[in-house]
């Protein structure tokens, strides 16, 4: 089992700002992050992944620190967003073998039995992608380096409802085989099917909440 502990996680701007955060993820289990748009969800997960240098607090990932080893702790990771840059005039097999390898735990061949499975051509440019498209051959990335925890920015709005299905059933597996995961989305009805916790944004005050809160809780804060 791994951890993943959020302690005082924070980040000012100059028109919002997230408030100090601390929460305590396992692997194995489905954390969703809910809330409206402009609610923090996506700063809290830029935080969380290192992507922005400037958070105050730390996360630790089984005790490494991303504040003082930042390269230990995103290996560690798989982090999946529409903000994310590859090589866009390359194709998804060539960004594969150019920054798989930058990656203690790099697998090219998990990597092409995942586009497999999410019927994703890994011959085509990046540039040429639909925005769902691009968020499975981000997922397909992040999980071919055996990630402890995959964190996941908003994938399921990209999806059509037949391949969202599908995406469940991978996430299910991936479960499995002991990954955390954390997952922003405003489809919540899909996702509680597999949720075992919920965190809430709301005016970058984020809340926790355990699986028996989760219904009541939904029904009363996305009505609003």
């Amino acid at each position: 089992m791994s951890e993943l502990i959020c302690n005082e996680l924070a980040k000012s701007y100059s028109h919002f700002q997230l408030y100090p955060t601390s929460f305590q993820l396992e692997s194995g289990y489905l954390t969703v992050l809910a809330g409206k748009n402009g609610s923090g969800k996506s700063t809290l997960l830029r935080c969380l992944a290192g992507i922005d240098p400037a958070c105050t607090g730390d996360v630790t990932m089984d005790g490494i620190s991303l504040k003082k080893e930042p390269d230990s702790y995103k290996d560690q990771i798989g982090y999946v967003s529409e903000e994310l840059t590859y090589f866009m005039e390359k194709s998804a097999l060539e960004n594969g073998e150019l920054l798989g390898p930058y990656f203690s735990n790099w697998s090219m061949e998990r990597y092409y039995t995942l586009m497999d499975r999410m019927n994703f051509s890994p011959s085509k440019q990046l540039w040429q992608l639909s925005k769902g498209e691009y968020m499975k051959m981000q997922t397909c990335f992040a999980l071919a380096h055996h990630p402890r925890f995959l964190i996941l920015d908003e994938p399921l709005e990209g999806f059509d409802p037949v391949f969202r299905k599908n995406f469940l059933s991978i996430m299910q597996d991936i479960l499995n085989e002991d990954v955390g995961i954390f997952i922003s989305s405003h489809i919540t009805e899909t996702l509680k099917k597999l949720a075992d916790y919920l965190l809430f944004a709301d005016n970058g005050i984020i809340t926790f909440h355990c699986p028996e809160q989760m219904d009541a809780f939904l029904a009363d804060k996305l009505k609003r």
